[in-house]
């Protein structure tokens, strides 16, 4: 087991699970939000050609933990990994974990801004159940019997 990706609905659990595992088996650990978004905030996406050249150096090293909700992201990694894990938590127990984090307002640079993105953040995690691409319940469910059957 050396490269890890870890998929979920935000409030799941994957950055502590990874946090985790990062420190147990001391692989280096790559957030998808920080590869998606620009530094200071979650409102600005960087360009898709900076992000794919970076997972394709990332994706290449000898272990890796990786975790996140963009499922189309996690999808490049998950060529080279050797394990999947799926965290399907129900909306009320991603919901709740997400309030008791809190806003992660100390990592956003615009400050003003940071109680309206968790607004939004809450709303767009609750959507997880309807939306059917590849950051949804069912997007994260094809990608798992995937990785399953090429096993």
């Amino acid at each position: 087991m050396e490269r890890i990706v870890i998929i979920g609905n935000s409030g799941s659990g994957k950055s502590y699970l990874a946090r985790r595992l990062s420190d147990y088996f001391g692989y280096p650990l790559v957030h998808l939000d920080a590869l998606f978004w620009e530094p200071g905030g979650f409102n600005r996406k960087r360009p898709k050609d900076v992000v794919y050249a970076e997972i394709a150096t990332l994706a290449q090293r000898k272990n890796w933990i990786v975790e996140g909700v963009f499922g189309e992201l996690a999808e490049m990694f998950m060529v080279n990994a050797d394990q999947l894990i799926w965290l399907d938590l129900d909306q009320a127990a991603c919901l709740t974990s997400l309030r008791q984090r809190g806003s992660e307002s100390s990592e956003q640079l615009d400050q003003a801004s940071a109680e309206a993105n968790f607004q939004k953040l809450l709303t767009w995690a609750a959507a997880y159940w309807q939306r059917d691409d590849l950051r949804s319940q069912l997007g994260h469910a094809r990608l798992f019997a995937q990785f399953r059957n090429e096993d």
